[in-house]
């Protein structure tokens, strides 16, 4: 049986969509920001956040959704927790945990009052190895109980454009989750059953593979946009060339396909 009631800390671009469409699917949703605005914006029933059908979707399911600054109470009023806050990059490149980390002190704690099994879901795209030894034991210490055993904990980045993030999260091409356990990783599968209204395929494996495969998928469609740019670039030196068509007849190959191939 999933969770009814959640929570979705962090209400920015792809917070708020989460936690809209999880209202739209019968979820009792409690949304945590600590930019109190928003909070107010949302609980109003306007979006603070510019995408495709957000605001209908937030004053349609009112009844289903409220705004708060405190995580504790939301936490401890919900059976799961979905935390998609800010990762910036560091100088090294690698992603900063540092809003995470904050989330996950206010997260600990109230799972730490609570009697009952709580999952939590990392949604901020984070580097490989984060889950395991940073967040992992981050989350044991704070609560002073044993994932896997008191909580579950499951890292599951999505994979959709801004613009149509609704769209993306009602129908994704597939879904992916790293889980801690299998019990947590079937109680998410399980979530996605119901909110998923194109029935996608579930990846469900280790943190370290899901959290590569991540930013594969980022870098590969990176990739493919700067291969098109750069085609589109020698057609403009090349008289009688024209991108569109190069890039419309190589997406035939379905090695290639012709998503992203488009030059800009």
């Amino acid at each position: 049986m999933h969770p009814t009631q959640v929570s979705v800390i962090g209400l920015g671009k792809l917070g708020l969509c989460i936690a809209a469409v999880l209202a739209l699917r019968g979820f009792k949703v409690i949304g945590v920001d600590i930019d109190k605005s928003k909070i107010d914006q949302v609980n109003s029933g306007r979006s603070p956040i510019v995408e495709h059908g957000l605001e209908e979707l937030i004053r349609q399911n009112a009844k289903n959704l409220k705004a708060t600054t405190n995580h504790y109470e939301a936490v401890k009023e919900t059976q799961a927790t979905f935390v998609i806050v800010p990762t910036p990059s560091e100088s090294d490149g690698s992603f900063s945990l540092k809003f995470v980390i904050d989330a996950l002190e206010k997260v600990g704690k109230a799972i730490a009052d609570k009697d009952s099994y709580h999952l939590v879901v990392i949604n901020s795209t984070v580097s490989p190895g984060s889950m395991e030894n940073r967040i992992k034991p981050f989350l044991e210490e704070v609560t002073g109980k044993k994932c896997g055993t008191d909580f579950g904990l499951c890292y599951n980045p999505e994979f959709i454009a801004l613009g149509d993030v609704i769209r993306g999260l009602l129908e994704p091409d597939f879904v992916l989750i790293g889980e801690s356990d299998p019990l947590a990783g079937s109680i998410l599968a399980d979530m996605y059953r119901h909110i998923c209204t194109n029935n996608p395929p579930i990846e469900r494996t280790s943190f370290i593979n899901a959290e590569i495969a991540k930013i594969a998928i980022n870098s590969y469609i990176t990739m493919k946009i700067t291969f098109a740019n750069l085609l589109a670039e020698i057609c403009e030196n090349t008289i009688g060339a024209d991108v569109d068509e190069v890039t419309r007849i190589i997406g035939r190959d379905s090695r290639i396909g012709s998503k992203y191939l488009k030059g800009g």
